[in-house]
């Protein structure tokens, strides 16, 4: 029964459009408060003033489609790298799954344990076992969704979204189920903070820029441990893109690429760097006085 009253509010998500959702870069005006399963209150422009963006994965314990992003882990392997209690130094990060459906219950969640009265067929799993990051099933969950999904409309579940720290929000794709992937993806839509030599190790890389600052020339120094595909780009304050490397297949060990800054004038300069899936920011400053 639950199935048949609910998908009179929310589309099947291989009928979902891009219309019902407020558009990529919407500007959150206005804060909400999420409550998990374990009665902790986590305040949305809290998180982002503190410079952290906010993922949300708007789920239902009886979707298919949400069981099976869910088991990717994907939103586990980030929260447990750039959460607050996570392995990187950055920590900018909070993840949230957030059950859309006001009926679903604790059970469900735990997946119809004995003794459950929710409706047959109503979840999934367990959904809380193994799952690191926070967990929400409250009572009026609109306050959240509305966030998100334009009023009157319906959508499809699962729905995932980034706030960023500037309170922007962007559309994931649940196509994107490994943490570089989505790192990247976040990255590109947020500007996040520089990774540090420290955070890429366990990628498989290791990086350098220098003479930073510098006047002639500067060397991109990149470390692999396995061969990966390599570019970049260099753009300054205006956007302009000044330098660049197209996607080039390198080796395992040192490969350095070096760059003549020679007639640049002095200034910042942004350092896009792509290893294979990952991203790194940088910045590079050219003086020559």
């Amino acid at each position: 029964m639950k199935k048949i009253l609910i998908f009179s509010l929310l589309a099947l998500a291989s009928f979902a459009t891009k219309a019902q959702y407020y558009a990529d870069g919407t500007v959150i005006t206005s804060t909400v408060a999420l409550k998990d399963i374990n009665n902790v209150t986590y305040d949305l422009f809290t998180m982002t003033n503190a410079g952290k963006h906010v993922v949300i994965d708007l789920s239902a314990t009886w979707c298919g489609p949400c069981w099976g992003y869910h088991q990717s882990k994907v939103l586990d392997h980030y929260y447990d790298k750039y959460g607050p209690t996570g392995t990187s130094s950055l920590k900018d990060a909070q993840v949230f799954l957030y059950e859309v459906d006001a009926s679903s219950t604790m059970p469900d969640l735990q997946g119809n344990v004995a003794g459950s009265t929710s409706t047959q067929g109503a979840t999934q799993g367990d959904w809380i076992t193994g799952t690191t990051h926070p967990i929400c099933n409250e009572a009026n969950p609109n306050n959240v969704i509305l966030k998100f999904v334009q009023p009157g409309q319906s959508f499809g579940v699962p729905s995932v979204f980034v706030v960023c720290n500037n309170k922007k929000l962007y559309k994931i794709s649940t196509g994107i189920t490994d943490e570089p992937g989505l790192r990247s993806y976040i990255s590109g839509k947020c500007g996040l903070a520089p990774a540090s030599n420290g955070d890429v190790m366990d990628l498989g890389f290791t990086y350098n820029v220098y003479p930073n600052p510098t006047s002639d020339k500067a060397i991109i120094s990149l470390t692999l441990e396995n061969a990966n595909t390599v570019s970049y780009s260099i753009k300054n304050s205006l956007g302009q893109v000044v330098n660049f490397k197209a996607e080039t297949n390198m080796n395992i060990g040192n490969n350095d690429m070096e760059i003549n800054t020679s007639s640049w004038a002095n200034g910042i300069y942004f350092v896009t760097l792509n290893v294979g899936k990952r991203i790194i920011n940088a910045k590079l400053v050219v003086s020559h006085n």
